[in-house]
């Protein structure tokens, strides 16, 4: 039955105050009389059909009468009433609801089974979710927030073999995701022997300091999210729920005060909700207002009341101008389904003046794009700069520049870590002071020398100045530190032999990479000395062309991490705005229709 018409005659059964399952509507728990003239009387206020009217009336007579006797069961016999929505992408379920009866200690298995059972199909196709959470199989379901009347959604999974296999390929790629994000968050990126590692960083580039449980779960969290948004794009809505459903379990874990430095829980859930309406999930209304308000108050945190935290920081807000668009036709599709019409009709309005606003010209976006940038760079820098094509175009430019920058700072600091891990540790476990080692070198000592001479004195540079003072044979001293004879090479005589094997054995595009990464010709003929010759081994040693075992889990942890993963940091506002204009049309005729 048409939802809308339903909403329209309740509202004013409502109004009236008028009770369906009491006389003369309902006698003794049976249909009892539904007066002509009421009837009649409806039809013509509301302008429709008496038939059309009595319908309505006659379901929702059924409706109260079952609830009712679902309530008495309840109190009973404690045998709650759930209404169960199935959701499957491929067909129509056979009905609007699936109404389960169920002991509320029961685990999410069992109510998982009788929906199956219900469906016809196996156990193992169906997800259940109530109140943004997927129903977990060994925990209650009054554990898990379930109560008598509740609403819930079933996603069913309806697979081929080969979809099968990929959909448990998928569960254990989260639970892979969660080990991968775990992993590599916990690694120390300030560490020179760190290659692989995930940061925080804040809207401005710049990483948070966090815990490292806390970095962690952060880092899950918005791996999954992002994985969830890439099958959101696909518009393959099981899949990306469930994803996003999983961040948001995460996000969950972390200090409430973390997340109110980050706008990505809040856009989680936005995506959760755009999720529920693409799924047609009325049932999950409640979570959805809360998401909204939610989203809202952390978009108002990150970037100000009018967006003016934003425009300070990256200099205009179009782009995430977009992301209010969406949110406000959400408020008000929820506003709608709750008959807050008034309400529901303000947001259309603010969601259809931003949609107004942001809508592109297809000639522009044509130019831009003829230059050979994609359609969302075309997109994004238009909104940027206020439809412009021709300062969209530099837009664009300037972004690749300071890209490039940016790759390039991020070069030098892998660089200034390749001289770091070249030098070593000292005695007590810290990597040898680059300041110290070129200070050394350039007050003329060889570069082997200050190197362990600082390796001996804990970066200790007058500690090391005083070692490589001592005459070899020296071994009287004053202190400790000097007590230390001067570093000897571990070439001893053979450093003109070892020279000689390294120019002939290293390629010279080797040599062109430790040059650039500024380790030492000393240094390299040490190592390649240290390895018996062999050099590979020196190369991974100074230049970690190859892996070992810890970089090699963190290498291929980072190269699944990156599948389906945009490298575009902006990527997350890049919207069409096309499906919103068909949800602002829809809702707008509806609302018309009731006359609002």
């Amino acid at each position: 039955m048409d939802e809308q018409l339903v909403a329209r005659v309740r509202k004013k059964l409502n109004d009236e105050s008028v009770k369906l399952w009491l006389p003369p509507f309902t006698v003794n728990d049976h249909e009892g009389a539904i007066p002509d003239d009421l009837v009649l009387r409806y039809a013509a206020e509301l302008q429709l059909d008496s038939a059309v009217v009595l319908g309505v009336f006659r379901h929702l007579r059924t409706h109260a009468v079952a609830k009712l006797a679902a309530n008495k069961k309840y109190q009973s016999t404690g045998i709650a009433t759930l209404r169960v929505r199935v959701v499957n992408q491929r067909q129509q379920p056979r009905r609007e609801y699936e109404l389960i009866e169920i002991l509320l200690q029961e685990t999410g298995q069992k109510l998982r089974e009788m929906v199956a059972a219900v469906c016809g199909i196996d156990p193992s196709k169906v997800k259940l979710i109530s109140g943004g959470r997927v129903i977990q199989d060994g925990s209650p379901l009054q554990e898990q927030g379930v109560r008598h009347n509740g609403q819930l959604m079933a996603l069913i999974l309806l697979e081929t073999a080969d979809e099968s296999r990929e959909r448990e390929r998928q569960e254990v790629e989260i639970n892979k995701i969660r080990e991968d994000a775990g992993l590599l968050s916990s690694v120390d990126s300030d560490d020179p022997g760190s290659r692989y590692y995930m940061q925080i960083a804040d809207q401005s580039g710049t990483p948070i300091p966090l815990p490292v449980e806390e970095r962690k779960a952060l880092a899950v969290a918005m791996v999954l999210h992002e994985k969830g948004r890439t099958a959101l794009k696909r518009k393959n809505y099981s899949e990306a729920l469930l994803l996003l459903l999983e961040a948001d379990k995460e996000f969950r874990t972390c200090n409430s005060q973390l997340l109110r430095k980050v706008d990505n829980y809040a856009l989680l859930c936005l995506d959760i909700t755009w999720c529920y309406l693409s799924l047609k999930s009325v049932d999950q209304l409640f979570d959805a207002e809360t998401r909204l308000k939610e989203c809202e108050a952390g978009f108002r945190r990150s970037y100000g009341e009018n967006l003016e935290r934003l425009s300070a920081i990256k200099g205009n807000t179009n782009k995430e101008a977009a992301l209010f668009s969406r949110l406000h036709l959400l408020q008000g599709i929820v506003a709608f389904h709750q008959e807050h019409y008034v309400e529901a009709r303000q947001y259309l309005q603010k969601a259809a003046a931003l949609v107004a606003e942001l809508k592109l010209d297809d000639e522009k976006l044509a130019k831009v794009m003829a230059l050979g940038f994609s359609a969302s760079a075309a997109r994004l820098a238009l909104r940027a700069v206020g439809g412009d094509a021709n300062l969209a175009i530099q837009h664009i430019i300037t972004q690749q520049d300071e890209k490039k920058a940016l790759q390039d700072k991020e070069l030098e600091e892998r660089k200034l870590k390749l001289r770091k891990r070249s030098l070593g540790k000292t005695c007590n476990g810290e990597w040898v002071n680059l300041e110290n080692y070129d200070a050394l070198k350039a007050m003329g000592f060889p570069p082997s020398n200050a190197r362990r001479a600082l390796q001996q004195a804990n970066n200790d540079i007058n500690g090391a100045i005083q070692i490589l003072q001592q005459p070899p044979s020296s071994t009287s001293s004053t202190s400790a530190t000097t007590a230390a004879p001067a570093p000897q090479s571990v070439l001893g005589m053979n450093e003109n032999a070892w020279a000689q094997i390294a120019q002939q054995s290293i390629e010279p595009s080797m040599w062109t990479a430790l040059s650039r990464a500024g380790i030492d010709f000393e240094v390299v003929c040490e190592a390649l000395c240290r390895n018996n010759g062999d050099v590979n081994a020196t190369l991974t040693e100074l230049l970690g062309d190859s892996e070992n075992a810890d970089d090699d889990k963190e290498r291929e942890a980072m190269q699944r991490l990156a599948q389906d993963i945009s490298n575009n940091e902006e990527d997350f506002l890049d919207v069409s705005l096309d499906e919103e204009l068909v949800y602002l049309k829809e809702f707008q005729a509806k609302l018309a229709s009731l006359g609002f």
